[in-house]
């Protein structure tokens, strides 16, 4: 009977340490991390600047045919900039949330040399912190989608 006790403390023991990642392991779990996200930022961010660009001409091409013929055109211009406000603040908020994510990752791949109590308090922190700022995130894209809806 202890033979077995002993046996399973042995091999519980070993599980445990085979789970936890060594310095140089959480390390590089970071490095890359931290590169998985960087790369995730520039892509949203080039995708936030194509279509900052893509929404300026609507607007501008609005404006010209507002100078033109103002009463149709006006609807248009209005038309035009609360549909530029939608799609910046939804290109914004891509790119804040892919922001966020990345800093999220490289947190939890921080927690990897961390053991028990303290690996999943770390873990749960990053997600908290990440929970937080795409509630954040979500209410400043939502209010300015609400003020879009509402351009006369």
């Amino acid at each position: 009977m202890n033979t077995k006790l002993l046996t399973a403390a042995v091999m519980a023991t070993l599980l445990l340490v085979a789970c936890q990642d060594t310095p140089r392991d959480t390390a590089k779990n970071v490095a890359d991390a931290r590169q998985e996200a960087s790369k995730d930022t520039m892509a949203a961010r080039k995708d936030k600047q194509e279509s900052d660009t893509e929404v300026r001409q609507e607007v501008a091409e609005a404006r010209d045919e507002y100078a033109n013929d103002q009463s149709d055109a006006r609807e248009k211009l209005t038309e035009t900039q609360a549909e530029a406000m939608a799609t910046s603040a939804k290109a914004e908020f891509e790119l804040a949330r892919t922001q966020a994510e990345g800093r999220a990752e490289v947190a939890r791949q921080a927690c990897g040399s961390l053991m028990d109590a303290d690996k999943t308090a770390c873990i749960s922190r990053a997600d908290a912190a990440l929970a937080n700022d795409l509630a954040k995130y979500t209410v400043t894209r939502d209010q300015i989608l609400a003020r879009a809806e509402h351009i006369d």
